[in-house]
């Protein structure tokens, strides 16, 4: 129990001490995220909405000091409301409704040098009918949660050779009043993920899911991290995401990250 405790303060501890500086902007710029990555180069970027009005906008954060930054707004779309860099930084996969034609749709861009390049049109590319809350790893392979899919579930598609995406994979299947989303790769065999519930609440929580004999085991809920979504790497390798409770950025060093899997599993 002594042993449990002292892991759950040092969590807190070492979450409130580093990642005072994006909250200071969110708090600061009155800012609501929905998503949000980092670039290497230490620029946030988020699908976000100022607290006043109800609309996401995708927003570029560049930051000046420990207290001022850039923001600049993305007008790529209307309610830009899902968003994710790649982990390497180099592409940005983004989500928006088109009111017009009734329709969503989801683009990817390059990102070089401080600018984003010419879009495609991922869901046509790829012709994936549905994906949300996703991760792109440094190869541009794709991990989403699908809800048009039969069974729903995170799902990957592998960038091939000739720049073209494979067919769809499940990885982790909804079960039930278990809804997986927001994969995040520590490892090759190692999973995190935001799992909610439907009608039980209680299930909500970051989960963890190893992979043994090329089976992704059923996830495990961490219990000493508050439940929340968009995980990724902030600049330094630490594992981030927003809270759903306070909207605010959660932080953890890999190592503490590992140490509680280890005490879950």
């Amino acid at each position: 129990m002594k042993k449990t405790i002292l892991l759950s303060i040092s969590l807190l501890i070492m979450n409130f001490v580093t990642s005072q500086n994006i909250n200071t902007y969110l708090d600061k710029y009155k800012l609501y995220p929905n998503m949000i990555s980092q670039h290497p180069d230490g620029e946030w970027f988020l699908s976000t909405k100022p607290i006043e009005s109800g609309t996401p906008e995708l927003v570029k954060i560049t930051p000046v000091s420990r207290t001022e930054a850039k923001i600049d707004t993305l007008d790529y779309g209307f309610y830009l409301n899902i968003s994710k860099l790649s982990n390497d930084g180099d592409h940005l996969l983004y989500a928006f409704a088109d009111t017009i034609q009734d329709v969503r749709k989801t683009y990817m861009r390059p990102y070089k040098n401080g600018e984003l390049g010419e879009p495609t049109d991922f869901r046509a590319f790829t012709g994936l009918e549905s994906l949300t809350y996703f991760m792109i790893d440094k190869d541009d392979n794709v991990y989403f949660y699908s809800y048009s899919k039969s069974p729903k579930g995170i799902y990957r598609v592998l960038k091939q050779e000739d720049g073209k995406y494979s067919e769809a994979e499940l990885l982790i299947p909804k079960r039930p009043d278990l809804v997986p989303f927001s994969p995040l790769f520590l490892d090759d065999e190692t999973m995190l993920m935001a799992i909610h519930g439907e009608e039980d609440q209680s299930t909500n929580g970051i989960y963890v899911s190893i992979k043994k004999n090329n089976t992704w085991k059923k996830p495990v809920k961490m219990e000493d991290m508050p439940y929340g979504w968009s995980l990724g790497f902030d600049k330094n390798g630490h594992v981030i995401y927003i809270n759903a409770k306070t909207r605010r950025i959660e932080r953890y060093s890999q190592n503490t990250i590992r140490k509680a899997i280890d005490k879950t599993i």
